[in-house]
């Protein structure tokens, strides 16, 4: 008979709008703690919903004088602005403006006018953005001009948790943040210890898998449609906004995946590849190392990358 030598230590909390998940194989509650902690005093950094946050000043002095932030903000904020600078057609810091326009998620269901979008979207020039490194500063040149890191934010404080973890002697863990999941180390509860990841079915409740992926430490971001949306008689306009019109994008995806190694990497990708829609989002994806991703389409189709290696009904794999 075999020793159960390993047992599994869930710690859940509710933060930034999300259920927070941490998964250990050993005890350890100092370490639970210190990443309470550190999402705490992230939320109070990086959120656009409280007034005291560094991201809410940039926001609130837009037009007026830079900001003095954070190593932190600075970092994310410069990663995001070079992320915009490399996918302009489908990823934008700046976003911000057309967000709260469309307040999609946030109890939004009209449209808004066409007059309204366009001022919205003057406001999205990369160029309105001052960085000042020495100063750790950050200036929106324009009023009105907003910051929205939403789509890159989970996976930056992904990476930033499984480095604590490591550092405090943590070997095996899983950190799910609301969705976006970073694995570390191996799956001690598995005869091969390789991790088994479900991927959400797009139609179905939270915690219904569409299909499964058996792989080495990664992480796993999905970008989809069937969280956030309104309706008006048929038509349905969800919460992934296009940059260039200002309109929900408009393709036949429900939702992608990403798994690769960086999660802040994958935040990004995830919206770009869902935007490229299945065949030109695989030819972005394929060339990238040790980076894979899953479509779903309307109809549920499902298109994979070529590292993705089916195993049986239901079940993809990755070396």
């Amino acid at each position: 008979m075999m020793m159960e030598t390993h047992k599994k230590y869930v710690s859940q909390f509710t933060m930034m709008g999300t259920v927070i998940s941490l998964t250990l194989f050993e005890p350890n509650q100092t370490a639970v703690e210190a990443v309470y902690d550190y999402l705490q005093r992230m939320d109070e950094v990086f959120s656009v919903n409280r007034p005291d946050s560094e991201v809410a000043a940039i926001n609130r002095y837009a037009g007026i004088h830079p900001v003095l932030v954070s190593t932190a903000c600075f970092r994310l904020v410069a990663d995001a602005i070079r992320y915009t600078q490399q996918y302009p057609t489908s990823f934008n810091v700046l976003i911000g403006p057309l967000v709260k326009l469309w307040k999609i998620g946030f109890g939004g269901h009209q449209v808004p006018s066409a007059e309204e979008i366009q001022q919205r979207l003057a406001l999205m020039d990369l160029h309105e953005v001052i960085l000042d490194e020495a100063q750790s500063s950050v200036y929106l040149r324009q009023p009105g001009m907003q910051l929205d890191l939403g789509a890159i934010a989970k996976g930056y404080f992904a990476d930033q948790i499984v480095t604590q973890l490591q550092q405090a002697g943590i070997e095996h863990a899983i950190v799910n943040l609301g969705g976006n999941v970073k694995l570390l180390g191996v799956n001690p509860l598995t005869a091969d210890q390789r991790w088994q990841v479900g991927i959400q079915a797009p139609e179905a409740p939270r915690g219904y898998p569409a299909l499964q992926v058996e792989m080495p430490a990664r992480t796993v971001v999905t970008s989809g449609i069937f969280e956030r949306y309104f309706k008006i008689g048929n038509r349905q306009y969800h919460h992934i906004l296009d940059p260039k019109t200002g309109y929900p994008v408009e393709n036949q995806v429900d939702q992608v995946t990403i798994i690769t190694e960086q999660s802040e990497l994958a935040e990004v990708l995830s919206t770009v590849a869902y935007f490229e829609g299945p065949k030109r989002g695989a030819q972005l994806i394929e060339p990238l190392p040790k980076t894979e991703a899953i479509f779903i389409d309307h109809d549920q189709h499902v298109t994979v990358t070529s590292g993705l290696t089916p195993r049986r009904k239901g079940v993809f794999t990755i070396e």
